[in-house]
Parts: structure tokens; sequence; C-alpha cells
């Protein structure tokens, strides 16, 4: 399991970049292949002078694309992030959404960017108040659209109930 802090607890900020995520060494394991360290901050869009730059200097953008870089390099089956796209510029949420298009295990992603979760999901869960929890195929907007279309169907049937249970009004004949 790999887990996207949006706190971003586990960056040293007193470390450069590059020992944030390599501690030291010259070369990352991506994927089980090699990979130089700044060869692969700059696939995260990192300059190679900004990898030398201690954390406690970056924005909170680089300090977010140095977490994902930390996070894709974790052998996982299961992602878990948590409101990734705070602070990302759209080259960022760009990259961030290949990156999850090419994942080959699960991701569980909360997320308040609607376009974000309708490019990137293929399932939704809802929290529908009561402790319910609904299930949608699709994004946000699909989603909604389901939640619609549901709603409709059930205010007709609703409606019959109700006047079915409803009392009549009787008709009194008088004789004249």
């Amino acid at each position: 399991m790999a887990y996207f802090d949006q706190h971003r607890a586990e960056l040293d900020p007193d470390k450069t970049v590059m020992d944030n995520l390599a501690e030291g060494k010259q070369e990352v394991m991506v994927n089980g292949k090699p990979r130089h360290v700044l060869g692969y901050l700059q696939d995260f869009l990192f300059h190679p002078k900004r990898a030398m730059t201690p954390v406690r200097a970056l924005s909170g953008g680089e300090r977010n694309r140095l977490l994902l870089a930390r996070l894709f390099l974790k052998p996982s089956n299961l992602l878990i992030l948590d409101e990734p796209t705070n602070d990302l510029d759209v080259e960022t949420l760009e990259l961030l959404e290949e990156l999850i298009d090419s994942y080959q295990g699960t991701v569980l992603l909360v997320s308040h960017d609607r376009q974000f979760v309708d490019n990137t999901v293929t399932e939704c869960w809802i929290f529908e108040g009561g402790g319910k929890i609904g299930r949608y195929v699709g994004g946000y907007h699909d989603a909604r659209g389901q939640q619609e279309q549901y709603v409709a169907l059930k205010q007709p049937a609703v409606k019959k109930i109700e006047e079915a249970a409803a009392p009549k009004a009787e008709t009194v004949k008088t004789q004249q």
C-alpha cells in the first residue's frame, strides 16, 4: 500500500529534495529498474538545481510533486490519495492523471477537484447522509447524473403510494 498524505508529514524540511527522495543514493528503483535520481525528479518537473534545495524552501506544489515522486517509487497494489491535487499546477495535474491512468493496482482517491475525479476514476463513492454511501459508475458528474435519475424515478412511485394512502373524500347523496 502507498499513501499520499495531504499534510506532507513524511517530508524532512531540512533535507534536500534528492535526500528526501533517495536518502543520499544516486539511483532509485522505478518498477524494478534503476534510474538516476535527477532523471527521475525531472519526470516530476524538478530542474536539477532545484533537486539540491532544502524542502523547507519549496512551494506547496513542489512539496506535493516530491511526495508524488516518493509515492510512485513504492511498490504497491493499492494507492490511497488524500487530496493529491492541492497546490498543483495544470502541468502537474496532467502528470498525476497519467500516472494514475497507468497505475496497475487499485486507487482510492479523496478529492474536491471534480474535474480531476472525472478524469481519473471509474467508480465514485458518495456520502449521501444517514450513514449511506452511494456507489456509481464513472466520475463525479456521471454519479450526479445517476443520482438525479434515481430521484426522478423514485418520485412518481412515492407520489402514487402517498395518493393511495391518502383518505378519499366521500360524496354523500341526499334525496330530495
